[in-house]
């Protein structure tokens, strides 16, 4: 009778366990900081285009024409990082909500918020 007893307890402290764990998962994963590019010189915003030849889904978005110029001291929050075959950078989501690709370079910095 008590090996019953002291089972049912142990599990019901172990529901109350995983119940914690995962409200503490979800609670830092709401908590996640955004990052923020702080534009520090004259920085061109490129369009998203799709590359015809790419076979994974995931990385066939190529830089298009320039759609935008930030300017020093203007911000863009980083919402993906694009890895071409000749450059990186930072897939980004401005103020306006207009979303577009900044190539990797020393134009800013990269900042949490």
């Amino acid at each position: 009778m008590w090996p019953r007893i002291v089972i049912g307890k142990s599990c019901t402290h172990l529901h109350v366990c995983a119940c914690l764990v995962l409200c503490a998962l979800l609670f830092a994963g709401c908590s996640e900081k955004e990052n923020i590019l702080v534009i520090e010189k004259p920085t061109e915003v490129h369009a998203i285009t799709q590359a015809a030849t790419a076979s994974d889904p995931s990385t066939n978005i190529q830089p298009g024409k320039v759609i935008a110029t930030l300017k020093s001291g203007e911000t863009a929050k980083a919402i993906g990082v694009y890895h071409g075959q000749d450059r990186d950078g930072f897939k980004v989501k401005l103020a306006d909500g207009t979303e577009g690709i900044i190539i990797a370079g020393d134009t800013f910095t990269v900042t949490s918020r």
